[in-house]
């Protein structure tokens, strides 16, 4: 256990009633919104088993539940389970995950511009992120966003669109790069202001000064092995296979020697690579079907909030406060693929890509930000509490002495026991939420197989071996298991069943006896686009509070803004997952993966068009904080 002084007095003639009273609220609604995002996630956690079982409808109702507004977790949670309830929830997992990469690419945008903007953008940004219902995604989940999306349009056939997913990687990884050494900088900055602040000068971002704190849990050698936590092995190797795929032989090879970088034990990397060229070459006259077989097994582990405590000296007296911090949990049921058989062909899988330690590298990374948080939350709040009852003891003092100022004298004691009872109740929260449905690992193989339907065989984590038929088409084929205890998820590339349903007629049910007002209908030839996300302002639980007292600050005209429908997620049809019920062989779908000509991949990705949308902006709750020592 640690003690941190204080050694300057604290100034505590500038604090009056209304400032306590202000302070107390901010701490409040702290302490409410933090509570929100940890429930919010613990109802998630309460999802992992009958996830785990492959109980999709049950996890999917979980989901539903747990989220009050729907933000970027919310749609790549709902979109993950979609598409693992079958082909034909393709379209809707598509809508959902696409309405997350939305929410992704402005995030991007905002949180670099406040990191870059200025330094009082930065620290307002590290103190008071995790206390707003809007999500930061973390760089190995934005990879991941991208890969599913990936998979998701080859499952449709749209291997034009995966192309365009596969190149997004590559850029992001850019934007992921800089956001993580401005949010270092940040860090570093904030840490060197608060020391310099004679009431948060003891504030730290080291874990080794929090004693009790589980680092081994981080220090794991594949964690330590990881290059970062963003760069994925498996996410690299499809980008080169479906650029191998449309001839692009330029944008293939970075793909695989990237993955070769970040996974040299792979074998059929290194083949991949070697024949490139040849298979470029020969690519309209291959009469086989070159597979890639995709493995999810395994789940994410939980992280949780830990707490410990610590002791604190403001003004000569020691106070030992509690402090939360992320904890993710031991990984549990592991599993390595023991049979994966196609036709007579077995396959070699191999482990390309442990989602589990890019976690724990990502969180280990992340842990300066929240110690520094975390300590800095409570010297401000013991060093409030600390003058509120001075302050509460020197009203007491002026009434004894002149028999007046009772009601302030009550006030300010009444505001020192709020301030007691929530304000440190405030800073011990942590946010902990994270996309929970992701695999722990990634194995892969590479095969030529048969054309035609072949039938797939594997062994499940229970012991059971489960087969069902697949469809494989001359040219590329993407083949995807996703493993639970007992069961599995099986699709494929190409596949009709994965498109989503014909439009209706509209000339069929329009009733020519009530006249209808005139509308424009446009049937999308791509996969469904998501409405533009329109989020409330995150201040909006602060608002309420700042209209009561008159506000912290002056009022700012609202911005008129149109309500667009965010993607739905329908009830109605929830297929079950493929292995029970054994596709039926099918002519694959007009797009073709080895067309004589590469088509022309679109310029942008379908969900680019972000304009008109509000940037994102956190609550300043560090600012709430300095106007009281102002």
């Amino acid at each position: 256990m640690f003690f941190y002084p204080i050694h300057q007095p604290i100034n505590l003639l500038k604090f009056s009633a209304l400032d306590f009273s202000k302070f107390g609220i901010v701490l409040t609604v702290t302490f409410l919104v933090g509570c929100a995002t940890q429930t919010q996630q613990l109802k998630m956690n309460e999802s992992k088993e009958p996830f785990k079982n492959g109980d999709l409808q049950n996890t999917a109702a979980v989901i539903q539940g747990a989220f009050k507004d729907k933000n970027t977790l919310y749609y790549m949670e709902m979109g993950e389970v979609q598409r693992l309830q079958g082909p034909s929830q393709i379209p809707s997992s598509t809508q959902n995950l696409l309405a997350a990469d939305q929410l992704v690419s402005r995030w991007e945008l905002t949180t670099s511009d406040k990191l870059r903007r200025s330094f009082s953008g930065a620290s307002s940004y590290v103190l008071s992120e995790g206390f707003s219902s809007e999500y930061d995604p973390k760089p190995y989940e934005v990879t991941l966003l991208s890969q599913t999306l990936a998979l998701n349009h080859l499952s449709q056939g749209r291997w034009d669109d995966a192309m365009v997913e596969a190149k997004k990687m590559a850029q992001r990884e850019k934007v992921i790069e800089e956001l993580i050494q401005s949010k270092v900088s940040a860090v570093s900055k904030v840490e060197r202001e608060q020391q310099a602040n004679p009431n948060t000068q003891a504030a730290t971002s080291r874990i080794e000064n929090i004693s009790g704190y589980p680092i081994n849990l981080l220090d794991d050698e594949e964690t330590r092995s990881l290059k970062n936590s963003y760069q994925n092995p498996a996410a690299y190797y499809l980008s080169g296979f479906i650029h191998e795929s449309q001839g692009e032989a330029s944008l293939a090879a970075p793909g695989y020697r990237l993955a070769i970088e970040l996974r040299p034990q792979v074998n059929f990397f290194k083949t991949s690579i070697a024949k490139l060229d040849s298979n470029i070459a020969n690519r309209s006259k291959k009469s086989f079907a070159d597979t890639l077989i995709v493995i999810d097994t395994g789940y994410m582990p939980k992280i949780i909030p830990y707490q410990i405590s610590q002791t604190f000296n403001i003004g000569g007296n020691s106070k030992l406060i509690t402090l939360t911090f992320p904890v993710i949990e031991k990984s549990t049921e592991r599993f390595r693929p023991s049979l994966i058989q196609l036709g007579d062909r077995v396959a070699n899988p191999e482990l390309v890509a442990n989602i589990d330690a890019m976690a724990r590298k990502n969180l280990r990374d992340e842990m300066p930000a929240y110690v520094l948080r975390a300590s800095s939350r409570a010297l401000v709040s013991l060093t409030a509490q600390y003058a509120a009852d001075r302050a509460a003891q020197q009203a007491a003092n002026q009434r004894n002495q002149n028999n007046q100022n009772n009601g302030t004298a009550a006030l300010i004691g009444a505001i020192a026991g709020m301030i007691t009872g929530y304000g440190l109740q405030a800073i011990n929260v942590t946010d902990v939420r994270h996309w929970s449905t992701l695999p722990a690992q990634t194995y892969m193989a590479r095969m030529g197989l048969p054309i035609g339907p072949t039938v797939l065989k594997y062994t499940l984590p229970s012991g059971v071996t489960a087969s069902q038929t697949v469809n494989l088409v001359g040219g590329y084929n993407v083949v995807y298991i996703r493993m639970f205890r007992n069961k599995a998820t099986v699709l494929t590339s190409n596949d009709p069943a994965a498109l989503p349903p014909k439009p209706t007629d509209p000339a069929a049910v329009i009733n020519t006896a009530t006249p209808l007002p005139v509308t424009t209908s446009v049937v999308a030839t791509t996969a469904p686009m998501p409405a533009l996300i329109e989020s409330k302002p995150p201040e909006g639980t602060f608002a309420g509070f700042k209209k009561l007292l008159g506000g912290f600050q002056d009022p700012k005209p609202e911005e008129a803004a149109l309500e667009l429908p965010a993607p739905t997620v329908s009830k109605a049809t929830v297929s079950s997952p493929a292995v029970a019920q054994p596709s039926t062989p099918t002519p694959a779908p007009a797009s073709n993966p080895n067309p004589t000509s590469a088509p022309a991949p679109s310029e942008t990705p379908a969900s680019s068009n972000i304009e008109g949308v509000r940037p994102y902006e956190p609550p300043n709750l560090l600012n709430s904080f300095q106007q009281l020592f102002n």
